[in-house]
């Protein structure tokens, strides 16, 4: 399936929370007779993200009391594990795009990733289960072993993908298909023209429904500004502080090549490292010290915490 969310009208749902933004957007009509076309587009813009981020702050918030406030964090629902920390994409609102990427290049343990993958199949784990996270996950020549040995063990997680293609080869995507339940790839061109790899597996589900329904093609323009990145993005220096949490260290764990945990999926560089799963279990690192010391600031707000601060994503507990 090709996703272009250039195409896509927003849907936005009318309650109390986002009744002025539902209908700011309702006038857009108007708006689009009387803007000029750059006007209208950040215009439009501006409008959903107001909405996203008046849904997203109150679903937070109604997860955070519910879940969290004056009782134990439940674990994590989502684990990214990156086992290299590379790219080979020049993306420039990355941070970790291969042109400035500071990291040094770490493959994780072979011993490390199995110690991992055994303790979610322990853990009888059915939550979301990635083999990636700053990275491009087929860059690493173990992928598919790997990928193969996370289904084996932890059969009710479900086991998905994000990769930008270009390596990803008729071959690598055949052999690997059958162990995931999803795999995005990324397409970053500015005409929103398909690479030649993802041309050939968009064949491929056209005439396969039960592979297509695994697959998702996300057509992208490479040269665009997105979110802040933790104040990290190459081509955002926005800096607006958001008056709410986030979900994402009360439901993500990220675990970087050397074992060591992340803040969060916009903390590549490890600077709010929490843990390290190589001197403990995957549950013992979701409780650590720092990890329950920066929940328990965050739920305040974001500006305890450099960063957060200025990070601009809004994900939303139901995608976690």
């Amino acid at each position: 399936m090709i996703v272009n969310r250039y195409e896509a009208e927003p849907y936005f749902e009318l309650n109390l929370n986002t009744a002025d933004t539902f209908v700011l957007w309702q006038l857009r009509r108007v708006a689009k007779r009387v803007m000029k076309k750059a006007t209208y587009e950040d215009f439009c813009k501006q409008v959903q993200k107001r909405y996203l981020y008046e849904t997203i702050k109150k679903e937070t918030d109604d997860w955070l009391k519910k879940n969290y406030d004056g009782r134990t964090c439940p674990l994590f629902s989502s684990i990214e594990i990156e086992v290299i920390n590379r790219c080979n994409g020049e993306c420039p609102f990355c941070p970790v795009n291969r042109n400035i990427d500071p990291r040094k290049l770490l493959k994780m343990d072979e011993n490390l990733f199995k110690k991992i993958i055994d303790e979610l199949g322990e853990l009888n784990y059915s939550g979301r289960l990635a083999l990636h996270s700053n990275n491009e996950p087929f860059l690493d020549s173990r992928i598919i072993e790997f990928t193969k040995y996370a289904r084996e063990k932890v059969p009710r997680a479900f086991l998905y993908m994000y990769t930008n293609g270009t390596l990803l080869t008729i071959d690598k995507f055949n052999e690997i298909i059958p162990y995931l339940d999803r795999i995005v790839i990324d397409n970053y061109d500015d005409d929103l023209k398909l690479h030649e790899n993802a041309k050939k597996i968009h064949e491929i589900c056209r005439n396969n429904h039960e592979i297509d329904k695994k697959v998702e093609i996300h057509v992208r323009k490479i040269h665009e500004v997105l979110d802040t990145r933790g104040g990290q993005s190459p081509n955002n220096n926005k800096r607006k502080t958001y008056d709410m949490s986030c979900i994402l260290p009360y439901k993500q764990m990220v675990v970087r090549p050397d074992g060591k945990t992340s803040l969060c999926c916009n903390d590549p560089y490890g600077k709010n490292t929490l843990a390290d799963v190589n001197k403990m279990s995957l549950k013992q690192a979701w409780y650590s010290k720092r990890a329950e010391h920066i929940r328990h600031r965050l739920r305040k707000n974001r500006a305890g915490i450099g960063l957060c601060k200025f990070c601009d994503t809004i994900p939303g507990p139901k995608g976690y």
